[in-house]
Order: C-alpha cells, then structure tokens, then sequence
C-alpha cells in the first residue's frame, strides 16, 4: 500500500475516533466538536517549531471547505466540500493547498442561531494551533492576508471569538451567540491559514 494511502486511512480512523465521542451539549447550547489536524497528528512530529508547523508564513492555498470537505489526506470522506487539491492563494475560493498539511473540520456544518459551544481538540504532537470564530458576508470571498507574516490581520476581519494557543493534545471550549448567516473557524498562527485551517459553518434561523 502507497504511504498516501496508509495516510489516508489514518487520517479517517483518526477523525473517526474523535467524532464517534462528541462532547455532550450544555443546557440550551449546541455543541460543535473541532478538530484542529496537521500532518503530525497521523504520520509523525512536525518538521519545525510549534509556532510555525509545516510551513514558513504565505506559503500555499487558502482554507478549507465546510465539514469533511476532501479529508484531511486526499478526496473522499463525504462532507461535499472542496478537496485538498489546487494551489490558490489565501481564501481564493477557500481552495486548499495542494499538499494538504493542516485542516480545521468539525461534526456539523450548520446549526440553528443561539448560544453555540465549540469543543476545540488540537490533535497535533508537536505544533500548536489555534480557533478563531469570524463572521463572513461570504465563505467564498478571499480574506485579507498579509504575505509578510503569514496571518489574516484581525484588525480586518470581525472575530467573534478565539481558543488561543492550544498545546499538542489540549482542548479548549468557547461560547458564542451566533444569529444566522455564514462563519469561518481558522486557526491564524503563522501560515496554518494558508496551509489549509480553516472551514466554514452555516447558522440557520
């Protein structure tokens, strides 16, 4: 068996074992179980510092598409989301980067308004991540970036809420009162936007 394959299916069992658990709502909440991935959670340690992970700041393709999209290692694994495939700049139709190191994916692509509890795991071994919750007129259009140091100013964009600084391994919850409209979750540490950590979430009425 090819080492993409092996990864693949690594990369499913993985999502499979955290998503077969979700965390249970709090009273009057819905929760959205986030797993925050990149290439050392299923083949190995990262290749750099925890702060900078697979790559140096504005490097590859923008973010991912809602839910399960592409998988975190190649196509497939439903969701309907865009693939992992592409070279387009930050954001340019949330297209990932071709090598598909880093992904934000979560057990439910939409949810109805009202209070909202993120259940974030970081399931790196070595790299440290982040969420961000933004709202988006569209999930689509490209984010300000800045190619200098590899993150979405957030003086630009309007965060409703982060989980900052999430070690190898950690989990972290945040509460956030969503009305109905379009959001992206992305993780805004030195290039992991631009390698692919982001996704989108619908809030109906």
């Amino acid at each position: 068996m090819k080492i993409t394959q092996l990864l693949r299916a690594a990369g499913i069992l993985l999502a499979l074992a955290f998503f077969a658990t979700p965390v249970q709502a709090a009273e009057g909440k819905t929760t959205v179980n986030v797993a925050l991935l990149d290439m050392t959670a299923v083949g190995g340690h990262g290749m750099t510092g925890p702060r900078w992970g697979m790559m140096g700041p504005g490097w590859g393709g923008g973010g991912g598409g809602p839910g399960w999209g592409g998988g975190m290692m190649g196509q497939g694994w439903g969701g309907g989301g865009p693939g992992w495939g592409g070279m387009m700049g930050p954001g340019q139709g949330q297209g990932m980067m071709g090598m598909g190191m880093m992904s934000v994916r979560i057990d439910k692509v939409s949810v109805k308004a009202g209070e909202i509890h993120f259940a974030a795991t970081n399931w790196s071994r070595g790299v440290l991540h982040e969420m961000l919750v933004i709202a988006v007129d569209n999930p689509n259009a490209p984010l300000p970036y800045d190619y200098g140091t590899g993150v979405v100013p957030e003086d630009q964009i309007k965060v409703l809420g982060e989980i900052s600084d999430l070690e190898p391994n950690g989990s972290g919850g945040l509460d956030v009162k969503l009305a109905p409209g379009t959001y992206l979750l992305l993780c805004n540490l030195p290039g992991h936007y631009a390698a692919g950590m982001v996704t989108a979430l619908t809030v109906t009425p």
